[in-house]
């Protein structure tokens, strides 16, 4: 019988926390969340991922990183009548409009799909160096760098819209062949806890633990409304433009969790809207109601764990 076989971790490294994801696959060839490990982040990536790693006891020296839309773009061009070298230079200066980082600071992958048709992947170089240093400096080889968005979509691949309520952005994802449309906001968890230090002239200590607790309760209202309203725009933008319903919204990241944030954006763009969800059977290791619990706070760590399979 054949040894179950440990995939690369999946490693999200956040503003605030670091997680990282173990899976196997198992003889049958069935894949199983053993763990996820978290780690404040705390301005050292690779220290966090280190000691997480360690609390997962694994010997797994692979692993996978991922950039958001903050950091990286993908789209689809068409390059008729170009080599390899020539699609790259097109690319990039197709790109820079797009992007809000120098297009001299770009590094650019450009994958053939069908007849001149590509996929463009751009990407930030300092930020894409800065995550594989922190790998490195840990002790692990990293085998792929990630888009965010292509990691959830991953996860939970018949939803229409992802939220992802970071600590300083939140990313809409959207769902779109054969990549997903991505859209990025000021307004993550920072901003609202910042929000809650304003209306009640608390330290941030104090408003995170009151935001943790029990939300916004009238203090800082103004920031999530805010959010909701860009996100509400974009959604309504792109239903017209796809000219589809989407089947609903997924909320992941820690910020999800927010008291009444799920609930405003459900009334704004008359969708439902639920919180990120594993399936049942994605580990047969631990407790249903920690994954249940965890699911939004693991979704994009156990999606680059399972990379491979779309690789």
């Amino acid at each position: 019988m054949r040894r179950s076989r440990t995939l690369p971790l999946g490693i999200d490294i956040g503003a605030a926390r670091t997680r990282v994801a173990l899976v196997e696959r198992d003889h049958a060839g069935v894949a199983n969340l053993v763990a996820v490990a978290a780690r404040e982040t705390a301005g050292d990536a690779a220290a966090a991922i280190a000691s997480a790693r360690e609390e997962l006891q694994t010997h797994e020296r692979r692993c996978v990183l991922a950039l958001g839309s903050c950091d990286a773009h993908l789209r689809t061009s068409t390059f008729p009548g170009m080599r390899g070298a020539e699609r790259v230079r097109a690319a990039r200066y197709d790109a820079a409009p797009f992007l809000g980082f120098p297009a001299s600071d770009a590094v650019v992958r450009v994958v053939p799909i069908e007849g001149d048709r590509c996929v463009v992947g751009v990407a930030r170089r300092a930020e894409l160096v800065r995550r594989v240093d922190a790998a490195r400096a840990a002790g692990l080889r990293p085998i792929a760098v990630d888009d965010a968005a292509l990691a959830l979509t991953r996860v939970f691949p018949q939803a229409g819209a992802i939220v992802d309520v970071g600590e300083r952005a939140t990313q809409l994802v959207l769902a779109n062949r054969p990549v997903p449309v991505c859209r990025a906001f000021g307004g993550g968890g920072a901003a609202l806890t910042a929000a809650v230090v304003a209306s009640l002239g608390v330290d941030e200590v104090a408003a995170e633990a009151r935001k943790r607790s029990i939300g916004l309760a009238g203090a800082g209202e103004y920031a999530r409304d805010a959010l909701v309203e860009q996100l509400a725009s974009a959604l309504v933008e792109h239903r017209s433009r796809a000219r589809t319903e989407l089947d609903g919204i997924v909320m992941v990241g820690n910020g999800a969790r927010l008291s009444g944030l799920a609930e405003a954006l459900e009334r704004a763009v008359a969708l439902t809207v639920r919180l990120g969800a594993l399936e049942p059977d994605v580990s047969c290791s631990l407790p249903p109601d920690v994954v249940r619990a965890a699911a939004p706070d693991w979704a994009l760590a156990y999606g680059l764990a399972r990379w491979a399979e779309a690789a």
